[in-house]
Parts: C-alpha cells; sequence; structure tokens
C-alpha cells in the first residue's frame, strides 16, 4: 500500500464464528451488518468502511472464515510461489473450484495487499487448525494483527493464546467486540498505527480524522442537551377550568402534561445521541431496576441522580432557591464544606432531594370566576442535575455501547438506594458550582445574559462528553 495515496485497507480473517463480523460492526460502527451464532453466515467478502464527512478514512473487509486450513497450508508449503503472492497463487490455483470458495474469497483482499486483523475466540482451548491458519497469515507477509476476542469471557486460555500469536503477527490485542467502548476502540486504532512503519502516516491521518469528527460529535451532542436543559427550565403549561369542582381533575392532568412535555424533551435528546453515534438498530428495552427505565419524575429518580443534602444547599444557594432557609452559609467555611446546616435546612433539602417539589402547580382564581392553574418554570434546584445525570448516563450508554452488541442494555442497575447513580453529585465542587451558576444565568430574564451563559454551557458540557468518552474524568470527589 503506498500511504500517500491508498486508504488502509484490513482483511479481517478466522475460523468460522469467531467473531469477524462483530469486529467489523462494532469498529466501523455498522450496526446493520449480520451477526449470527451460525458459523458460515459471511460467504464472500464485504467491504464496510469508516467513514468522515463521506470521505473513506480505514476500510474493513468482512471474510469467510477458514474452511480448510490443514489443506491450505499443505498446498501452500508443497507449491511454494517464488515470484508470487502466495494467497495469489493460491486464488490462481482453485478460483474455479466450488468448495474452495470460502477459503479464495478470504484470500483475496490479502492477495492485493490488505493488512490482516486476525480474529480468534480466546475464550475456547487453542487446536490445530488454529495453529494452521497462523502459520499460513504469517507465509503472506502482509502487516497483521491477532485480535483476540474472548467472546464468552472467559481468560483461561488467555495466556496461551497470547503466547501462540506473539510468534506470527506483529502485534497482539486482547479485544472484545461485544463490550468494546469508544476508548478501547480507539486504542486499537492506534494500534494500527504501529502495524507497518510505511503505513503509519495514513493511519495517523486517519485517526486524527476520526478524533476530529469525534470532536464534531461530540459538540452536536452538547448542543442537544444544552438546548434541552433550557427548555426545561423555561417549560410553562397552563390550564384553565371554570368549573371549582373540577379544579383537582385539570391540577393532575396540568402536572402530568408538564411532565410529558420534558419527557418528551429528554426523548428528543436520546433520538439525537443515537443518530450522531450511529446506531440505527439500538431502541433500549432497559432492566426494571434500571434508572434509566424509571420516569424522570419518580422519588426514587431523584433519589439516585442529582445531588446529596449539603450539595442541594449549596446549589440552592447559587440559585436563589434556597433565599427562605435560615442558613449561616455567608459565614460557614465554604472553601473546605465542612459547615453546620439548620434542622429546618436539612429538611427542606430532604424534600428537594426527594423531589417533593418536582413540579409545584400555581393557582391563580379570576375574579369573574374560574381559575388559571400553571406548572414552571421549575425552580427546584435538584431539577437540572436530576435531568442532566439523566442525559449523561444515556451519552455514555449509546457510546460504549458497541454496534456489534444486540443484548437489552442495562445502564447501572446494580445501584443501593443510597448511593447516587449519577455523575454530578460527585463532581468536584468547583464544577458543581459552575453548572449551578450557569442555570442561574439562563433563568434570567436577560437575553444577553441567557445566550452568554447558553455558549458556557455548551463549552462545560463539550469537555464533559471528552472526558467521558476517552476515559479522562476529572477526579471524583467523596461527599
Amino acid at each position: 500500500m503506498n500511504p500517500d495515496t491508498e486508504i488502509p485497507t484490513f482483511a479481517v480473517v478466522g475460523h468460522p464464528n469467531e467473531g469477524k463480523s462483530s469486529v467489523v460492526a462494532t469498529l466501523s460502527e455498522d450496526d446493520a451488518i449480520r451477526i449470527s451464532d451460525f458459523p458460515g453466515e459471511t460467504t464472500v467478502c464485504s467491504d464496510y468502511s469508516v467513514r468522515v464527512d463521506d470521505r473513506i478514512l480505514i476500510r474493513f473487509l468482512d471474510t469467510p472464515g477458514f474452511q480448510y486450513p490443514r489443506e491450505t497450508l499443505e498446498w501452500m508449503q508443497q507449491h511454494p510461489a517464488a515470484d508470487q503472492h502466495p494467497a495469489r497463487a493460491f486464488v490462481d490455483a482453485f478460483k474455479k473450484e466450488a468448495h474452495r470458495h470460502h477459503d479464495v474469497e478470504l484470500m483475496i483482499p490479502m492477495a492485493a495487499g490488505a493488512g490482516i486483523i486476525y480474529v480468534v475466540d480466546g475464550s475456547r482451548p487453542m487446536r490445530q487448525n488454529d495453529l494452521c491458519e497462523m502459520e499460513i497469515l504469517r507465509m503472506m507477509g502482509n502487516p497483521r494483527m491477532a485480535l483476540i476476542n474472548p467472546k464468552d469471557g472467559e481468560e483461561t486460555f488467555l495466556q496461551a493464546w497470547k503466547d501462540a500469536c506473539a510468534k506470527s503477527f506483529n502485534l497482539t490485542r486482547t479485544f472484545n467486540a461485544h463490550r468494546a467502548s469508544f476508548s478501547e476502540r480507539m486504542a486499537l486504532f492506534e494500534s494500527l498505527k504501529r502495524i507497518h512503519q510505511d503505513w503509519e502516516p495514513a493511519m495517523v491521518k486517519a485517526v486524527e480524522a476520526f478524533e476530529c469528527d469525534w470532536k464534531h460529535r461530540n459538540r452536536q451532542a452538547a448542543q442537544s442537551i444544552s438546548a434541552c436543559l433550557v427548555q426545561a427550565l423555561e417549560l410553562r403549561t397552563e390550564a384553565r377550568t371554570e368549573d371549582r369542582n373540577g379544579e383537582e381533575t385539570t391540577r393532575l392532568e396540568l402536572v402530568q402534561s408538564y411532565q410529558d412535555a420534558v419527557a418528551d424533551l429528554e426523548k428528543g435528546v436520546q433520538s439525537v445521541l443515537r443518530r450522531l453515534y450511529r446506531h440505527r438498530a439500538f431502541q433500549p428495552s432497559f432492566s426494571r431496576q434500571s434508572v434509566l427505565r424509571e420516569d424522570l419524575f419518580t422519588e426514587r429518580t431523584w433519589r439516585l441522580l442529582g445531588l446529596s443534602r449539603k450539595q442541594i444547599i449549596i446549589a440552592a444557594a447559587i440559585l436563589g432557591g434556597g433565599a427562605g432557609f435560615k442558613l449561616d452559609l455567608l459565614f460557614a467555611n465554604l472553601s473546605f464544606g465542612f459547615f453546620t446546616l439548620s434542622t429546618a435546612a436539612l429538611a427542606a433539602a430532604g424534600t428537594w432531594l426527594r423531589g417533593e417539589h418536582m413540579a409545584r402547580v400555581t393557582v391563580k382564581r379570576l375574579r369573574m370566576g374560574g381559575v388559571i392553574l400553571s406548572v414552571g418554570p421549575n425552580r427546584n434546584p435538584q431539577f437540572p442535575f436530576v435531568l442532566l445525570d439523566r442525559l449523561l448516563l444515556y451519552y455514555e450508554l449509546v457510546i460504549n455501547w458497541a454496534h456489534a452488541r444486540q443484548d437489552a442494555p442495562q445502564a447501572r442497575v446494580q445501584v443501593e438506594d443510597e448511593e447516587k447513580a449519577g455523575f454530578s453529585a460527585r463532581w468536584k465542587r468547583a464544577r458543581r458550582d459552575r453548572f449551578a451558576r450557569l442555570f442561574k444565568r439562563l433563568r434570567s430574564g436577560k437575553e444577553t445574559t441567557r445566550q452568554e451563559a447558553l455558549q458556557e454551557l455548551q463549552a462545560e458540557l463539550e469537555a464533559l462528553l471528552w472526558e467521558r468518552s476517552h476515559g479522562r474524568d476529572e477526579p471524583f470527589e467523596v461527599s
């Protein structure tokens, strides 16, 4: 391959039902690739390319599995091709024989000079056929990587696989195609830069372009999340009734309408995130224990997400929601967070923590009869943090959901009732305060203040999403 003119191309090869198609689906972010537990589903070589702005960065070729590795190896050893690539010699010899169709198909890209990604199931013991396949690929001479894909999570045989692969391949990596996070995918791309010195410039450009594209996607995700938060903070629903006896029914319907409107905002962001991160088939059906299965306006959601009691008091002071509290916060040692809260303050924080003021109804009685009921804008200091935690949890689930994976998401289901399942409660104090101040400015009546705050919120979220996707979180604070 000429690195200046050609696109890095890798043939993904291996034994049938070892996870080749799963690896290709995850690396190419293509959840439309057919993945089956039955061997032999892939019968022809198929091109699945990684694209950015309709420009192909890397090609992954999904190939049929080896059918007769022992016979193939024996033939190559008995017919050394002095002036011809071994794969080309094999293709020329067997291209008209139907029973060797699979082996011919997998040889074609190697004959054309493609790099090799050899996929093996590291959860099973090694067999003689595996050693034959490794020797065949060694004889090719193409740049090659062994990818140990432990399908069942079993690691008993992992070291034996690593030792054997080290003898025949330029690089060896462990990579679970069904559990690989974004950072693990990027680490694999980084490894491919080292597969061959002459290929490094092209791979460097490809990885840089992919990183740039990821930043662009994160920026769009941050804009979508910001817009959702702004609309949720401004949301107000209203209803009028002339029938005093029907006031309670109207009240209940209005609260439900408000909650449905917030849920629609959240679903809108979820749809955007699935599209941005190329999940067409991903429609999560969460388990009963999942915090993302709960409605936003439930006591359990507000207990598991958002801020702790002490953090709510500080946020309320910043947002102005704690003006009625008799707090000595101005005189407390806030730089270290060690202060004594009044019983009334803790009690009020508890109601906010449980969400008892999730959506309060305001009643305006008219002189001529009838009443106007309204809900919102929501001034609960906990509300934007709970909503943000839910959106961040969904973001993390989407970006780390391998495109080869077809089971139902669980999304942090093992959570004790008193343990916070979100992120905001574990941020450092400075970050929480920045978000609280931004939420306050977004609630301001001044358009210039709100627009400036929106831009700053998007920048904060973009940095946060980059941390979440690259495993570079700021250290969590225990509080």
